[in-house]
């Protein structure tokens, strides 16, 4: 399985719920009824669609929160380089 977990996903990354918590935009009980639509829409027939979509959608999250924990989930997830200056 290599570095990434089921379904391609890294185990070490923190869940986009979490961190909107973490980050006080959202409760525990909006994650955890944005999940339950997230399967029910699944379980409906329709394509998968992102938590942050669902959250976005019931109101939970506006668009300004929706953006800095992507920003946030997305910076955690890109390893640091080396700056090297050519000579």
């Amino acid at each position: 399985m290599g570095k990434n977990g089921p379904n391609g996903t890294n185990p070490t990354r923190e869940p986009f719920g979490q961190v909107a918590v973490r980050k006080g935009y959202i409760t525990q009980q909006q994650v955890t009824d944005a999940l339950t639509r997230q399967k029910d829409l699944v379980q409906a027939g329709a394509a998968h669609k992102l938590i942050g979509m669902i959250m976005l959608e019931m109101g939970a999250l506006g668009t300004t929160e929706l953006i800095e924990v992507l920003r946030e989930l997305n910076t955690a997830a890109t390893p640091r380089t080396e700056r090297r200056t050519l000579p």
